[in-house]
């Protein structure tokens, strides 16, 4: 099958070997459409570490193509998308129902082989068959709005009034998950614009590209006892101002995902619309080319059509 995929001599788009049932869990899917993350270009310019050989990407929807014996609820021709942070299913906190929090995590695109090729191989418990309304390039956001939506779990509330940190589309999509779930209060702070900040004003803020800079503008602009809700990624440290958090009680809450199920009742509701978020399909072939796209232009999400 064909596949972008990186070893040592950097990455290519490449002919490898098709996956294979290998335990009984396992779900091979026909992949449709693909979508392109920062973290696959962090993984492909070896800034996020990762195996030294595997296909890239993990934000992705397909058609099932076989099961293994074990499989139930799933058969061959189902639209499906999967969650690609795969928890141990063995820990105390998998064994509670609470795999979200899972502390022995794998990711497909890093620790195994990712999306961005013809199919892949994934266990069953990873899989969500797609509501019938919601197209294959929706579906392949799937993992993207799970990260969003999981800002629900902080314990905000609509009365509250929020700051979203960040002129980016991840800051636009939690935009649109408050207001379509009732927050009326809610201001998108652009930095680019120059304009301060004021103090002592928000319930919550939720930032979408931490630095020292923008955490020490956040802990300003929060109420005292105000909560930041942390929702990027960093893979470098970023220092915080201990004193004025302290001073001013703030509750520092990091949140991850919400439920896949969650994320597709939402996408199917046809009162929820994001399309105006989702942007161009390539073929991923032109991998160089999109990847030097992204990397200047993150309004809109990119996505690779694949089959």
């Amino acid at each position: 099958m064909k596949a972008l995929y990186k070893d040592i001599n950097g990455v290519s788009y490449t002919d490898i070997e098709k996956p294979v049932i290998k335990n009984s869990n396992d779900v091979i899917i026909k992949i449709k459409m693909a979508a392109l993350c920062r973290t696959d270009i962090y993984v492909a310019e070896n800034i996020v570490e990762s195996k030294d050989k595997l296909v890239l990407g993990h934000e992705f929807s397909g058609v099932v193509d076989s099961v293994g014996n074990h499989v139930n609820g799933l058969k061959s021709g189902d639209h499906v998308t999967v969650m690609p942070v795969i928890a141990c299913g063995e820990c105390e906190f998998c064994l509670k129902g609470k795999s979200d929090i899972c502390p022995h995590t794998t990711m497909l695109g890093i620790d195994s082989n990712g999306a961005f090729a013809e199919y892949i191989s994934v266990p069953a418990s990873s899989v969500h068959k797609l509501p019938a309304n919601v197209s294959f390039k929706l579906g392949a956001y799937s993992e993207p709005m799970a990260a969003s939506l999981s800002i629900l779990k902080a314990g905000i509330k609509p009365q509250d009034k929020g700051l979203i940190y960040g002129n980016n589309r991840f800051a636009d999509l939690i935009a649109r998950i408050l207001r379509y779930k009732g927050f009326t209060n809610i201001t998108v702070y652009n930095p680019d614009l120059g304009e301060e900040l004021p103090a002592n004003n928000f319930d919550f803020a939720i930032e979408t590209s931490a630095t020292e800079d923008i955490m020490q503008q956040i802990f300003k602009a929060l109420k005292p006892q105000g909560k930041l809700i942390l929702k990027s990624r960093k893979y470098e440290n970023v220092g915080i101002n201990f004193q004025q958090a302290v001073m001013k009680e703030l509750q520092l809450i990091a949140v991850n995902y919400a439920s896949f199920k969650d994320v597709l009742e939402l996408f199917a509701d046809d009162d929820f619309n994001i399309d105006d978020l989702l942007g161009e399909v390539f073929s991923l072939n032109d991998f160089e080319m999109v990847f030097a796209y992204a990397k200047r232009n993150e309004s809109k999400k990119i996505f690779f059509e694949i089959g």
